[in-house]
């Protein structure tokens, strides 16, 4: 074979080469484009226009929460204001993008977690079914049910399922009070303070000219600012008949009922009345039940002359 002809096929297999490399190059770049472009949302809801959520779990009573004007509200198990976070949560599966879908036909639903699914959740009048982990990609599938025309099962990225489960708690708004809250008794172990109706200021019951006003301040304003490390079940068995070690006294009569619970290492403070119990950091729970009387204008840092 001539010199030249060796050449030629040299050329053609380095070319051949070349061109294959870049065919691969380019299918890799197309492939990470396609991979990190905005893809479809699972529904085209606007979260905040959204009024109702409903959960459903297997083997438990719904979960029902409604926007109200002064912030979501749960409805059911139980009465009581919502955790804005936890609802965020819930809300962000309607904007959720898509990973891919599989076609329903194709599929057994029991297979992918979704008959009966793991988790339902309705957005006004938008069912969602929960379903299982794809094990290669870590996606959900998630499934629109109902009346709506979709016949397809979306991936999405895997996503905290906790505020969907079937423990309402979770969802209990962190504060103690309601938001629009005005307290007029607070009844504590060692302690009782009450609102005077004619000057609006507190005091204690029995007068105690050792608690300074700034005190007494500081721990009504505890009530209504201190917020609890967690909300979860009851840590004690207990009933509304129980004796309280706490309790809060509204304006308009009602009284909230506590019992105050050390339990692992942690302390609680259970609602009698309702099966929520609030976790709360020691310091914040301090300032709860206990009058600080420390000078604070005595740990100000002095200001140079």
């Amino acid at each position: 074979m001539k010199l030249s002809t060796v050449n030629l096929l040299l050329l053609g297999t380095a070319a051949g080469l070349f061109s294959l490399l870049a065919m691969d190059e380019s299918q890799e770049q197309a492939k990470i484009e396609r991979a990190i472009e905005h893809q479809p949302a699972l529904t085209a809801l606007d979260p905040n226009a959204i009024r109702t959520i409903r959960l459903n779990n297997p083997d438990s009573g719904d979960i029902v929460l409604q926007k109200t004007g002064s912030g979501w509200q749960m409805k059911a198990p139980v009465n009581i204001a919502a955790d804005l976070v936890q609802i965020a949560d819930l809300l962000a599966i309607a904007g959720r993008e898509t990973r891919g879908s599989v076609d329903i036909g194709a599929v057994r639903l029991a297979d992918l977690g979704l008959k009966p699914a793991q988790h339902t959740i309705t957005l006004d009048d938008t069912v969602i079914a929960i379903g299982a982990i794809e094990p290669l990609k870590r996606s959900r599938y998630v499934m629109k049910v109902g009346t709506l025309p979709d016949r397809q099962i979306r991936l999405v990225d895997d996503f905290p399922i906790e505020a969907f489960d079937s423990d309402f708690t979770d969802l209990v708004n962190k504060a103690l009070l309601p938001y629009d809250a005005v307290m007029t008794r607070i009844d504590l172990p060692k302690l009782s303070l009450s609102l005077n109706a004619i000057t609006g200021k507190w005091q204690t019951e029995p007068a105690d000219g050792a608690a300074s006003a700034d005190a007494i301040s500081r721990l009504v304003d505890a009530w209504h600012t201190v917020r609890a490390v967690a909300t979860m079940p009851p840590m004690i068995d207990s009933s509304a008949n129980d004796s309280a070690d706490v309790t809060v006294t509204l304006d308009g009569g009602q009284r909230l009922a506590y019992r105050i619970v050390d339990k692992a290492g942690a302390r609680f403070l259970q609602r009698l009345d309702l099966p929520i119990s609030y976790q709360f950091a020691p310091a914040d729970c301090e300032r709860l039940l206990k009058l600080d009387n420390a000078d604070r204008s005595a740990q100000r840092t002095p200001t140079s002359p």
